[in-house]
Protein backbone atom coordinates (compact mmCIF):
# COMPACT_ATOMS: atom_id res chain seq x y z
CA UNK A 1 0.00 0.00 0.00
CA UNK A 2 1.45 3.37 -0.98
CA UNK A 3 2.04 5.99 1.74
CA UNK A 4 0.80 9.09 1.21
CA UNK A 5 3.36 11.74 1.45
CA UNK A 6 2.30 14.00 3.13
CA UNK A 7 0.19 11.59 5.56
CA UNK A 8 -2.50 14.31 6.39
CA UNK A 9 -3.76 13.47 9.86
CA UNK A 10 -6.92 15.27 11.48
CA UNK A 11 -7.57 15.29 15.10
CA UNK A 12 -11.32 15.80 15.19
CA UNK A 13 -11.99 16.60 19.15
CA UNK A 14 -11.61 20.45 20.46
CA UNK A 15 -7.90 21.04 21.86
CA UNK A 16 -9.23 22.30 24.90
CA UNK A 17 -10.50 19.14 25.90
CA UNK A 18 -7.28 18.70 27.50
CA UNK A 19 -7.22 21.35 30.16
CA UNK A 20 -3.23 21.43 30.02
CA UNK A 21 -1.22 23.85 28.38
CA UNK A 22 1.09 23.40 25.68
CA UNK A 23 -0.38 19.50 26.13
CA UNK A 24 -1.70 19.03 23.06
CA UNK A 25 0.63 20.74 20.89
CA UNK A 26 3.26 18.67 22.40
CA UNK A 27 1.15 15.49 20.75
CA UNK A 28 0.80 16.96 17.91
CA UNK A 29 4.93 17.54 17.48
CA UNK A 30 5.12 14.31 18.15
CA UNK A 31 2.86 12.82 15.74
CA UNK A 32 4.78 15.68 13.10
CA UNK A 33 7.94 13.90 14.59
CA UNK A 34 7.18 10.67 13.70
CA UNK A 35 8.09 11.84 9.50
CA UNK A 36 6.12 13.25 6.49
CA UNK A 37 3.35 13.86 9.07
CA UNK A 38 0.91 17.04 8.29
CA UNK A 39 -1.82 17.50 11.65
CA UNK A 40 -4.51 19.35 11.49
CA UNK A 41 -7.23 20.57 13.80
CA UNK A 42 -10.57 19.57 12.63
CA UNK A 43 -13.15 20.01 15.65
CA UNK A 44 -16.26 18.30 15.65
CA UNK A 45 -18.36 17.36 18.10
CA UNK A 46 -21.56 15.80 19.31
CA UNK A 47 -23.90 15.92 22.15
CA UNK A 48 -23.53 12.63 24.04
CA UNK A 49 -27.27 11.67 23.70
CA UNK A 50 -27.08 12.03 20.02
CA UNK A 51 -23.44 10.13 20.46
CA UNK A 52 -24.98 7.30 21.88
CA UNK A 53 -27.91 7.03 19.22
CA UNK A 54 -25.85 6.96 16.38
CA UNK A 55 -24.61 3.70 18.18
CA UNK A 56 -28.29 2.31 18.79
CA UNK A 57 -29.76 2.63 15.75
CA UNK A 58 -27.40 3.03 13.07
CA UNK A 59 -29.52 2.49 10.11
CA UNK A 60 -31.80 6.07 10.96
CA UNK A 61 -31.00 8.92 9.46
CA UNK A 62 -28.77 10.66 11.14
CA UNK A 63 -27.20 13.51 8.62
CA UNK A 64 -30.82 15.78 8.75
CA UNK A 65 -29.74 17.33 12.57
CA UNK A 66 -26.02 17.10 12.03
CA UNK A 67 -24.02 19.79 13.42
CA UNK A 68 -23.15 22.38 10.35
CA UNK A 69 -18.99 22.86 9.95
CA UNK A 70 -17.45 25.83 8.81
CA UNK A 71 -15.89 25.86 4.89
CA UNK A 72 -12.53 25.53 6.89
CA UNK A 73 -13.10 22.71 8.62
CA UNK A 74 -14.95 20.99 5.57
CA UNK A 75 -11.96 22.10 3.03
CA UNK A 76 -9.98 20.29 5.76
CA UNK A 77 -11.81 17.16 5.33
CA UNK A 78 -11.43 16.62 1.78
CA UNK A 79 -7.19 16.61 2.48
CA UNK A 80 -7.38 13.95 5.26
CA UNK A 81 -6.02 10.44 4.97
CA UNK A 82 -6.33 9.63 8.98
CA UNK A 83 -8.30 11.07 11.32
CA UNK A 84 -8.48 10.94 15.40
CA UNK A 85 -12.08 10.86 16.87
CA UNK A 86 -14.59 10.79 19.01
CA UNK A 87 -17.15 12.30 16.65
CA UNK A 88 -17.23 12.10 13.19
CA UNK A 89 -19.59 13.23 10.44
CA UNK A 90 -22.17 10.91 9.19
CA UNK A 91 -21.01 10.62 5.54
CA UNK A 92 -17.18 11.74 5.88
CA UNK A 93 -16.46 9.31 2.85
CA UNK A 94 -17.36 11.42 0.93
CA UNK A 95 -16.36 14.91 2.53
CA UNK A 96 -12.86 12.91 2.82
CA UNK A 97 -12.56 10.79 -0.56
CA UNK A 98 -8.88 10.52 0.91
CA UNK A 99 -9.95 8.77 4.11
CA UNK A 100 -8.40 5.41 4.87
CA UNK A 101 -8.13 5.17 8.38
CA UNK A 102 -9.92 6.61 12.00
CA UNK A 103 -8.68 5.95 15.28
CA UNK A 104 -11.73 6.05 17.69
CA UNK A 105 -10.60 8.39 20.85
CA UNK A 106 -12.13 5.99 23.28
CA UNK A 107 -12.51 1.93 23.13
CA UNK A 108 -16.08 2.31 22.36
CA UNK A 109 -16.90 3.05 18.15
CA UNK A 110 -20.50 1.70 18.17
CA UNK A 111 -20.82 5.84 16.80
CA UNK A 112 -18.91 4.98 13.72
CA UNK A 113 -20.80 1.91 12.15
CA UNK A 114 -23.47 4.62 10.83
CA UNK A 115 -20.27 5.58 9.09
CA UNK A 116 -19.61 3.39 6.07
CA UNK A 117 -16.23 2.55 6.80
CA UNK A 118 -16.31 -1.21 5.87
CA UNK A 119 -18.24 -0.03 2.33
CA UNK A 120 -14.91 2.96 1.55
CA UNK A 121 -12.44 0.43 2.26
CA UNK A 122 -11.90 2.26 5.78
CA UNK A 123 -10.09 0.54 8.93
CA UNK A 124 -11.42 1.26 12.02
CA UNK A 125 -8.83 1.10 15.39
CA UNK A 126 -10.14 2.37 18.99
CA UNK A 127 -8.28 3.35 22.20
CA UNK A 128 -8.85 0.20 24.19
CA UNK A 129 -6.83 0.35 27.18
CA UNK A 130 -6.85 3.84 27.67
CA UNK A 131 -9.17 4.29 30.64
CA UNK A 132 -8.67 0.96 32.06
CA UNK A 133 -6.43 1.72 34.65
CA UNK A 134 -8.69 4.65 35.99
CA UNK A 135 -12.25 2.51 35.40
CA UNK A 136 -10.31 0.03 37.53
CA UNK A 137 -10.00 1.79 40.56
CA UNK A 138 -13.82 3.26 40.16
CA UNK A 139 -15.09 -0.23 40.20
CA UNK A 140 -13.12 -1.44 43.00
CA UNK A 141 -13.67 2.34 44.65
CA UNK A 142 -17.63 1.19 44.36
CA UNK A 143 -16.76 -2.23 45.87
CA UNK A 144 -15.00 -0.85 48.79
CA UNK A 145 -16.93 1.70 49.81
CA UNK A 146 -19.97 -0.83 49.85
CA UNK A 147 -18.51 -3.15 51.64
CA UNK A 148 -17.23 -0.25 54.81
CA UNK A 149 -20.91 0.96 54.56
CA UNK A 150 -19.44 4.58 53.30
CA UNK A 151 -22.52 5.72 51.49
CA UNK A 152 -24.71 5.17 55.01
CA UNK A 153 -22.28 6.46 57.69
CA UNK A 154 -22.40 9.79 55.10
CA UNK A 155 -25.93 10.37 55.61
CA UNK A 156 -26.04 9.43 59.44
CA UNK A 157 -23.43 12.23 59.55
CA UNK A 158 -25.83 14.83 57.14
CA UNK A 159 -28.42 13.82 59.60
CA UNK A 160 -26.55 14.25 63.15
CA UNK A 161 -26.97 11.11 64.16
CA UNK A 162 -23.76 9.50 66.02
CA UNK A 163 -24.52 5.92 65.27
CA UNK A 164 -21.66 3.03 65.47
CA UNK A 165 -22.05 1.40 62.34
CA UNK A 166 -19.48 -1.23 61.01
CA UNK A 167 -18.49 -2.57 57.44
CA UNK A 168 -17.39 -6.07 56.54
CA UNK A 169 -13.87 -7.09 55.11
CA UNK A 170 -12.77 -8.16 51.43
CA UNK A 171 -10.01 -10.21 52.59
CA UNK A 172 -11.22 -13.92 51.59
CA UNK A 173 -13.97 -12.97 49.91
CA UNK A 174 -14.48 -13.53 45.89
CA UNK A 175 -14.98 -11.14 43.34
CA UNK A 176 -16.20 -12.17 39.66
CA UNK A 177 -15.36 -10.93 36.53
CA UNK A 178 -17.92 -10.58 33.72
CA UNK A 179 -15.23 -10.21 30.73
CA UNK A 180 -11.66 -10.19 30.92
CA UNK A 181 -10.18 -7.24 28.36
CA UNK A 182 -8.11 -4.31 29.65
CA UNK A 183 -10.14 -3.40 32.05
CA UNK A 184 -10.67 -6.49 34.24
CA UNK A 185 -7.27 -6.75 34.03
CA UNK A 186 -6.04 -4.15 35.92
CA UNK A 187 -8.73 -4.99 38.73
CA UNK A 188 -7.61 -8.23 39.25
CA UNK A 189 -4.09 -7.28 40.59
CA UNK A 190 -5.94 -4.41 42.53
CA UNK A 191 -8.50 -7.21 43.82
CA UNK A 192 -5.84 -9.42 44.73
CA UNK A 193 -4.11 -6.68 47.16
CA UNK A 194 -7.03 -7.18 49.41
CA UNK A 195 -6.35 -10.37 49.49
CA UNK A 196 -9.51 -11.14 47.79
CA UNK A 197 -10.46 -14.51 45.50
CA UNK A 198 -10.62 -13.52 41.79
CA UNK A 199 -13.10 -15.40 39.43
CA UNK A 200 -13.53 -14.57 35.24
CA UNK A 201 -16.29 -15.46 33.24
CA UNK A 202 -14.86 -14.69 29.20
CA UNK A 203 -16.35 -15.55 25.92
CA UNK A 204 -13.16 -16.25 24.64
CA UNK A 205 -12.46 -19.32 27.46
CA UNK A 206 -12.50 -23.11 27.06
CA UNK A 207 -13.18 -25.50 30.21
CA UNK A 208 -10.08 -25.70 31.50
CA UNK A 209 -8.33 -22.04 31.01
CA UNK A 210 -6.10 -20.51 33.12
CA UNK A 211 -4.75 -17.43 34.04
CA UNK A 212 -1.96 -15.95 35.95
CA UNK A 213 -4.11 -13.28 37.58
CA UNK A 214 -7.51 -15.28 38.16
CA UNK A 215 -7.78 -17.82 40.67
CA UNK A 216 -10.52 -19.41 38.02
CA UNK A 217 -11.45 -18.70 34.45
CA UNK A 218 -14.91 -19.77 33.50
CA UNK A 219 -16.37 -20.29 30.19
CA UNK A 220 -19.68 -17.81 28.91
CA UNK A 221 -21.65 -20.77 29.38
CA UNK A 222 -20.82 -21.06 32.77
CA UNK A 223 -21.38 -17.48 34.10
CA UNK A 224 -23.88 -18.24 36.34
CA UNK A 225 -22.22 -21.37 38.58
CA UNK A 226 -19.70 -17.88 38.69
CA UNK A 227 -21.84 -15.68 39.47
CA UNK A 228 -23.36 -18.18 42.20
CA UNK A 229 -19.94 -18.48 43.84
CA UNK A 230 -19.11 -14.49 44.29
CA UNK A 231 -19.73 -11.98 46.91
CA UNK A 232 -19.29 -9.11 44.80
CA UNK A 233 -18.71 -9.18 40.87
CA UNK A 234 -18.02 -6.68 38.33
CA UNK A 235 -18.49 -5.99 34.63
CA UNK A 236 -16.58 -4.62 31.88
CA UNK A 237 -17.90 -5.93 28.36
CA UNK A 238 -18.57 -4.36 25.21
CA UNK A 239 -21.89 -3.83 23.34
CA UNK A 240 -22.11 -7.33 21.68
CA UNK A 241 -25.41 -9.24 20.51
CA UNK A 242 -23.97 -12.06 22.70
CA UNK A 243 -23.55 -9.42 25.78
CA UNK A 244 -26.97 -7.29 25.63
CA UNK A 245 -28.97 -8.31 28.52
CA UNK A 246 -26.54 -11.06 29.72
CA UNK A 247 -27.24 -9.98 32.91
CA UNK A 248 -31.02 -10.73 33.09
CA UNK A 249 -33.38 -12.16 36.26
CA UNK A 250 -31.70 -15.65 35.52
CA UNK A 251 -28.21 -13.97 36.09
CA UNK A 252 -29.25 -12.02 39.08
CA UNK A 253 -31.02 -14.76 40.92
CA UNK A 254 -27.92 -16.83 40.22
CA UNK A 255 -25.84 -14.42 41.95
CA UNK A 256 -25.19 -15.15 45.89
CA UNK A 257 -27.68 -13.95 48.05
CA UNK A 258 -26.13 -10.20 49.67
CA UNK A 259 -23.78 -9.91 46.72
CA UNK A 260 -23.04 -6.71 44.97
CA UNK A 261 -23.00 -5.99 41.26
CA UNK A 262 -21.05 -3.10 39.59
CA UNK A 263 -20.95 -1.96 35.64
CA UNK A 264 -18.35 -0.33 34.45
CA UNK A 265 -18.93 -1.22 31.01
CA UNK A 266 -21.82 -1.18 28.43
CA UNK A 267 -25.36 -0.59 30.12
CA UNK A 268 -26.60 -2.94 27.37
CA UNK A 269 -25.40 -5.89 29.56
CA UNK A 270 -27.77 -5.12 32.33
CA UNK A 271 -31.59 -6.05 32.13
CA UNK A 272 -32.76 -2.81 34.13
CA UNK A 273 -35.95 -3.48 35.88
CA UNK A 274 -34.26 -7.31 36.46
CA UNK A 275 -31.76 -5.28 38.46
CA UNK A 276 -33.84 -3.26 40.34
CA UNK A 277 -36.36 -6.07 41.06
CA UNK A 278 -33.51 -7.85 42.63
CA UNK A 279 -32.57 -4.83 44.63
CA UNK A 280 -36.12 -4.65 46.10
CA UNK A 281 -36.67 -7.93 46.89
CA UNK A 282 -33.26 -7.60 48.84
CA UNK A 283 -31.76 -10.51 47.00
CA UNK A 284 -28.82 -8.45 46.43
CA UNK A 285 -27.25 -6.41 49.10
CA UNK A 286 -26.38 -3.49 46.41
CA UNK A 287 -25.08 -2.35 42.94
CA UNK A 288 -23.44 0.31 41.16
CA UNK A 289 -23.67 1.73 37.39
CA UNK A 290 -21.58 4.06 35.72
CA UNK A 291 -23.42 3.33 32.37
CA UNK A 292 -27.33 2.72 31.55
CA UNK A 293 -28.97 1.21 28.59
CA UNK A 294 -30.34 5.00 28.07
CA UNK A 295 -28.65 7.86 28.20
CA UNK A 296 -28.96 10.03 30.06
CA UNK A 297 -31.52 8.05 32.10
CA UNK A 298 -35.12 9.24 31.24
CA UNK A 299 -36.58 10.92 34.41
CA UNK A 300 -39.21 8.40 35.28
CA UNK A 301 -36.48 5.63 35.08
CA UNK A 302 -36.30 3.32 38.30
CA UNK A 303 -32.87 3.22 38.28
CA UNK A 304 -33.15 6.58 39.97
CA UNK A 305 -34.96 5.59 43.17
CA UNK A 306 -34.07 1.86 43.34
CA UNK A 307 -32.83 1.12 46.72
CA UNK A 308 -28.83 0.83 47.67
CA UNK A 309 -27.99 1.47 44.32
CA UNK A 310 -25.45 3.94 43.15
CA UNK A 311 -25.36 5.94 39.21
CA UNK A 312 -23.36 7.65 38.65
CA UNK A 313 -23.12 9.17 34.48
CA UNK A 314 -20.64 7.67 32.45
CA UNK A 315 -17.62 8.96 34.42
CA UNK A 316 -15.42 6.46 35.63
CA UNK A 317 -12.83 7.26 33.40
CA UNK A 318 -9.67 9.94 34.04
CA UNK A 319 -9.95 12.41 31.19
CA UNK A 320 -6.51 13.75 32.69
CA UNK A 321 -4.86 10.43 31.86
CA UNK A 322 -6.78 9.03 28.80
CA UNK A 323 -5.62 11.92 26.94
CA UNK A 324 -2.15 11.07 26.73
CA UNK A 325 -2.88 7.38 27.11
CA UNK A 326 -4.90 7.42 23.70
CA UNK A 327 -2.15 9.79 21.86
CA UNK A 328 0.17 7.31 22.82
CA UNK A 329 -1.72 4.66 21.28
CA UNK A 330 -2.44 6.66 18.65
CA UNK A 331 1.23 8.06 17.64
CA UNK A 332 1.77 4.34 17.98
CA UNK A 333 -0.66 3.03 15.13
CA UNK A 334 0.81 6.26 13.07
CA UNK A 335 4.17 4.47 12.98
CA UNK A 336 2.85 1.37 12.43
CA UNK A 337 0.64 3.01 9.41
CA UNK A 338 3.83 4.79 7.85
CA UNK A 339 6.07 1.37 8.02
CA UNK A 340 3.00 -0.44 6.61
CA UNK A 341 2.74 -2.43 9.91
CA UNK A 342 -0.77 -3.81 10.92
CA UNK A 343 -2.44 -1.13 13.59
CA UNK A 344 -3.28 -2.29 17.19
CA UNK A 345 -7.05 -2.47 18.46
CA UNK A 346 -8.18 -3.11 15.25
CA UNK A 347 -12.20 -2.99 14.99
CA UNK A 348 -13.37 -5.82 12.74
Amino acid sequence: MEIPDPLVVAICYPSWWWNEPGAFEAAVAELEALGSVEVLELPYEEEHERRAGRGADPTRDWAADQPEMSAETLGGFSRIHVALALDIPVGVTSLAPNLRWVQAFGAGSDQFVSCGFDEAGVILTNSSGSNAVGIAEFAMGRVIEHAKRFPYTRDLQRERNWQTTFGSELAGTTLGLIGFGNICSEIAPRARAFGMRVEACRGSAKPGDTHELIDTVWPAAQLHEMLANCDNVIAAVPNTPATEQMMNAAAFAAMKPGSFFVNVGRGTLVDEPALVAALGSGHLSGAALDVASTEPLVDDSPIWTAPNLSMSFHNAAVPAAMFGNVHKIFAENVAHFLSGEPLRNLVT
